[in-house]
Order: C-alpha cells, then sequence, then structure tokens
C-alpha cells in the first residue's frame, strides 16, 4: 500500500510543472515513507530518464538528480511514494519498469500474486523480484486487460504501455483504493488524494459548492465521483481507461472509463449447513492470503461479530499453517462511558482467547492539533466524531509496530448488519403479504433488542406508509438520492445500494485516510471479492433468521463464546460525541466562523457536527473570503 501521483501534459513538461508534481508527491509522505520513486517518459519516443530524489533508495542506479533533466524533453512523469509491505528490498522500488520498456505506479495489494506468478511462469513470463508489483506488470504484458479480472486484492494502477505508446489507469473492483484526477484541454493528472492537486500553481482548485452543500444538509460524502472540489473527480471503482496520448481530448476519463466488473444480487438454492462451509472456507482462505507480508500485523479488536470472526479465524489460520506471527489485538474503549465502551466485550475475547493487545483511548488523545490533523489527512469533512476514534486506533498500530491492521469492514453491507436492513426487509415482506411471518420476526427481534414489538412495529408501519406516499407522488423529495434510497423495497438492493453508494464507499476512504495518517495498511477479508459474491448469492433466510441479522455469519463461527457471536447490540466505533463538544465547546465553536459566507450562511447553527468539521475543514486548508478559490 503506498501513494501515486501521475501528471501528463500534451504539449510537455515546463520545470515549473515538475517541481510542482514533486511537491505534489511530497504531500503524501504519510503514505510512503519507506522509499520514493520518479520516472519521466517521452510518449513519442518511448525516451525515459529515471529521476533520483532525496528520500529514493541508494541501490537504484542510472538515476539522475533534477538538475540534470531537462524537463521539456518529457511530457509524462510517474511518481510513487512507498510502504514496504512485501519484498522489502529495494527490487520492489516503483515505478517499476518491465522488460517490454513498460512502467508501473502501483497503489495496493494483490493477495493472490504467488498463484498468478505461476501461471505466469507457464506461460514463458520470467521474474527478478519476490514484489506483486512485478506480478502485475508480466500479467498485463501477457493477458492485456483482463489480468484485472485475475487480481484478488484492493488497487489503484497506472501503467505506461510502451509497446503500445498508451496509458492504462484502473481501480479495484470495490474502490478500496481511492484514485482521483483532474483534466484540462491538455493534461491529466491521477493522484491517491486530493489534497496532492492543491502543490500545482497552473491549477485553481474551485469549491465544489452543490457538494458542500449536500453534506451540510444531507450529510452526503463518496455517493458519486464528486469531491470537495469542482473538476476532482474520483476514478469509477470497478473500471479502467486506455489512454492514447496522441490523441488525447479533454474530458477523454470521465467520458471513457470502461467497466470490467459488476456486482449484482442473485439468490442460489443452498441449504444451511453447506452455506456454513462454503462461509468458513472462503473467509479462512481470504485471511490466509492477506497475511501474506514480510512485516507485523495486527487485528482490531472490539468484541463485535465481524471483528472477532476474523480474529478468530486468524488464530485457526495461525495455528494450521504453522505461521509464526504473534497474534496481536488493538482495540479503542472509552473508560466511564459505559453505554459506548467496549472494554466488557474485549476483556471476554481476550480471555478467551489469549492474544497480546494493545488499548487506544480517544478521549484522552483528543486536543486541536490531533483534531485538525485528522481533518487535513481525511481531505473532506467528517460526520462524526468516530472516525477520530478509527484515526486513533492506527495511531496506536503505528507507536507498537503494527504495520498492517486487519479490520471487519464489508461485513454489514454484504450478510445485513444494519438496522435498516431489518427494517426494510420487514416492509418487503408486508408489501409482499407475508404478515405472519413479519409478525413472528417483529417478534422475535424485539426480544433480541430488549424492545416493546410496538415500538419496532410503529417504525416499520411508518417506513410502508412514505413508501406508499412515495409511489402515490404524496411525498417528493427535492434530492434524487433521498427519493432513491425511500423507494428501495427489498433487502437484495438495499444491501447493494449500501455497498456501492450509500455507506461504503465512505467508511473505505476514511479507513484509506486514517490508516495511511500513520503508514498503516489496512486490510478487508470481508471485502474478498469471492467472499462478496458468494454473500450477494445468499436467500434472505440466511441473513436475517429467527430475529438475528447477520445470521450465516453467527451460525458460522462456533469458536465465538457465544456471549460474543450472539452479541444483541451493536456498536461501530462509538464515541460520547455530545461530551466531546462540551468539553471543548471553544474550539468547536470556533470553526463556525471559518469562511461559511461561501454557502450563504453568515452564522451556521451548532446543532449538529456536520458544521464544526466543514468549518474545520475550511480552517486546515486555509480558506479565506480573499481566496481566488472561492470567488
Amino acid at each position: 500500500m503506498c501513494g501515486i501521483s501521475v501528471l501528463f501534459h500534451k504539449n510537455r513538461l515546463t520545470q515549473q510543472l515538475l517541481l510542482d508534481f514533486l511537491s505534489s508527491l511530497n504531500t503524501i509522505n504519510h503514505r510512503g515513507p519507506d522509499d520514493e520513486g520518479v520516472v519521466l517518459i517521452n510518449t513519442t519516443t518511448g525516451n525515459y530518464k529515471i529521476m533520483r530524489t532525496e528520500k529514493t533508495y541508494k541501490d537504484i542506479f542510472d538515476s539522475y538528480e533534477l538538475a540534470y533533466i531537462n524537463s521539456a524533453d518529457y511530457n509524462l512523469v510517474l511518481g510513487h511514494k512507498r510502504l514496504s509491505i512485501i519484498d522489502l528490498s529495494f527490487s520492489g522500488h516503483q515505478p517499476m519498469q518491465g522488460i517490454d520498456n513498460s512502467w508501473i505506479v502501483f497503489n495496493g495489494e494483490i493477495y493472490n500474486y504467488i498463484e498468478l506468478k505461476e501461471e505466469l511462469k507457464i506461460l514463458g513470463a520470467q521474474f527478478k523480484t519476490k514484489s506483486d508489483t512485478e506480478v502485475v506488470l508480466e500479467a498485463y504484458r501477457i493477458w492485456g486487460i483482463d489480468c484485472l479480472t485475475r487480481f484478488n486484492g484492493m488497487w489503484s494502477i497506472c501503467i505506461w504501455d510502451a509497446p503500445n505508446k498508451r496509458i492504462v489507469v484502473n481501480n479495484d473492483r470495490f474502490g478500496v483504493k481511492p484514485l482521483y484526477y483532474y483534466e484540462t484541454n491538455n493534461s491529466f493528472r491521477l493522484v491517491s488524494e486530493t489534497k496532492q492537486l492543491q502543490k500545482y500553481s497552473d491549477l485553481t482548485l474551485v469549491l465544489n459548492q452543490t457538494h458542500i452543500r449536500e453534506f451540510v444538509k444531507f450529510g452526503f460524502l463518496d455517493m458519486d465521483e464528486n469531491s470537495m472540489y469542482e473538476r476532482v473527480l474520483r476514478f469509477k471503482k470497478g473500471h479502467y481507461i486506455i489512454l492514447s496520448p496522441l490523441n488525447y481530448e479533454h474530458e477523454c476519463i470521465k467520458n471513457n472509463q470502461k467497466q470490467y466488473y459488476y456486482l449484482h444480487k442473485r439468490q442460489v438454492i443452498i441449504n444451511e449447513k453447506d452455506a456454513v462451509e462454503q462461509f468458513r472456507n472462503l473467509l479462512y482462505n481470504s485471511i490466509k492470503i492477506r497475511m501474506r507480508a514480510d512485516v507485523s500485523f495486527g487485528f482490531a479488536l472490539s468484541g463485535g461479530l465481524d471483528s472477532s470472526a476474523v480474529l478468530y479465524m486468524a488464530r485457526n489460520i495461525l495455528q494450521n499453517e504453522k505461521i509464526t506471527n504473534e497474534l496481536i489485538g488493538l482495540g479503542a474503549v472509552f473508560p466511564g462511558f459505559k453505554d459506548i465502551d467496549e472494554s466488557s466485550f474485549i476483556k471476554i475475547v481476550t480471555d478467551d482467547l489469549p492474544c497480546k493487545t494493545y488499548l487506544s483511548y480517544a478521549m484522552e488523545d483528543f486536543n486541536a492539533i490531533n483534531f485538525e490533523n485528522h481533518i487535513y489527512h481525511q481531505d473532506e469533512p467528517l460526520h462524526g466524531t468516530s472516525y477520530f476514534a478509527q484515526y486513533n486506533l492506527y495511531n496506536t498500530a503505528k507507536k507498537n509496530g503494527i504495520k498492517i491492521l486487519f479490520n471487519g469492514q464489508g461485513a454489514d453491507e454484504v450478510f445485513a448488519g444494519y438496522h435498516h436492513h431489518f427494517y426494510r426487509h420487514c416492509r418487503n415482506l408486508l408489501i409482499r403479504g407475508k404478515v405472519i411471518e413479519y409478525f413472528s420476526l417483529v417478534k422475535l427481534y424485539a426480544n433480541i433488542k430488549g424492545i416493546k414489538s410496538s415500538k419496532l412495529h410503529k417504525i416499520v408501519v411508518n417506513e410502508l406508509k412514505m413508501s406508499t406516499e412515495i409511489k402515490l407522488g404524496i411525498i417528493k423529495f427535492d434530492h434524487s438520492i433521498l427519493k432513491y434510497w425511500n423507494k428501495i423495497n427489498t433487502l437484495d438492493e438495499m444491501l447493494l445500494r449500501d455497498f456501492d453508494t450509500f455507506q461504503l464507499p465512505l467508511y473505505l476512504r476514511a479507513d484509506d485516510r486514517d490508516s495511511m495518517s500513520f503508514s498503516v495498511e489496512s486490510r478487508h477479508p470481508f471485502m474478498d471479492y469471492k467472499l462478496v459474491e458468494f454473500g450477494y448469492s445468499l436467500p434472505n433466510n440466511l441473513l436475517i433468521k429467527d430475529g438475528w441479522q447477520k445470521y450465516l455469519i453467527r451460525k458460522s463461527m462456533h469458536e465465538l463464546p457465544k456471549s460474543i457471536a450472539y452479541r444483541p447490540d451493536k456498536k461501530g466505533f462509538i464515541t460520547p460525541q455530545e461530551v466531546w463538544i462540551n468539553k471543548y465547546k471553544d474550539l468547536f465553536e470556533n470553526y463556525l466562523s471559518y469562511n461559511f459566507e461561501v454557502l450563504g450562511v453568515r452564522k451556521p447553527s451548532a446543532n449538529d457536527f456536520y458544521n464544526y468539521s466543514l468549518g474545520a475543514w475550511f480552517k486546515v486548508n486555509s480558506f479565506s473570503k480573499a481566496n481566488n478559490s472561492l470567488n
């Protein structure tokens, strides 16, 4: 996992553009503190020159310092910041050159690179390194763009295809590794984080006021390709593009991205016993290949179902495969806040499954500097302080020498873990006339949650009423996303939309920024595409059954203590946000004075966290009335 930067300019590079590029690359030192690489390419002649910087491995030969490079000889530059995870030697250096003179910059991991390597060897490929980057290069050389469907992992990739004189850009199936781009009439720039674009002196980043207003009003972030800036767009997940520098035209990226992967819901007939067996095999293999690393790794430890499932299965793998890594858990705790602190559940797990444990205390570590640093790294404002708890957890990982952290991200969106999944499923039962099944399920769920059935029934009936009024045109939403969300009737579609629009994209971007802030790689076993496809093939009665959500996970993980496997409450990184804000009231209210004029709001209310975080975002990005980007 690393950071990349790419600049193509149809009319050749200037010295200033090259200096801006290097400044942009340095903006993401946190993503790759172990090595830095830059190569300049002439897309017409194929000539190239490797640049040496202060952070480049000393063993990289045939490289030149900036003073000895004529920028006008080149029109494409690839930059890379490396976080060494696989093959820690200098042979894993990027940009990496292939045997056909192609070049690659790659952010992410291809977990099945060992199996792919063996396939490619049969086809004549030869390898000089132990890295997965070289496997990607050879896979593209031999299989072409079809190689993308063979990768199991997370990635953002840019390849200069030398034989065909074209630039290939692609993103992983689910957008785990975000990639952004900015186009002008004669250039395009690719970055891992939008803050990199602020370093280009020839660009004026203009605030996306529509996007900002949607955040303030609805909390919408990462719902589509838009960012906080106009024309700074997120590359579509599961897509690729092939660019010809000779025929480059403005907006060719936005208009010509091609989809190579499409996730859909398809229910198959499967009995519970077989489903349990398949789930366990898939989760086992997903974690096993994600343990491929030459550095230490740890596991999120919350006492919740998803992270515990990963932790216990990891214990099985370490024992079965005779892997020598120590089992390490990291948890976030809030002593003194009984409603949200998970210390007791963490203790249940650690008493049952001894592992070295590190705890993160976000309340103690919160201050203005840390909060603003967090906002800076996120690139966008925040929904709440829970993201700071996650940020602080990765800080704890770094302090204890852990370079990879496994988590349970994706389980809720695939196996129906959110409360609204249950409500929407119940609403659909009523629409389909399954009244007896509905009342039975509501009663079971209410008993589990310790609430009255009548309260649950009221929630579902209100959802049904809203669905009917929307259909009849009685209720009209002024936003297409809200209208679409409320019109969804089936659990199947709700899960898919949470996965690709409403929930997961935001969580993935936030997790990427939080982890990379501290040069820690996050890995998501539940987002192995084979496990995701399996989850989306299951009938609903294996997702929600007997009042339990994520039923199949609970049924499958028999190793877990019953109080964890059938834990009735659901918590994420819940924080005592109101206490936090009141404790630092002056600090938070100070953020309200930062440039809300751009929204036409002089003194925004402090009724929710959105205004505070947006004000903090304005502050750390140094926006002022005099800033031309606000005009």
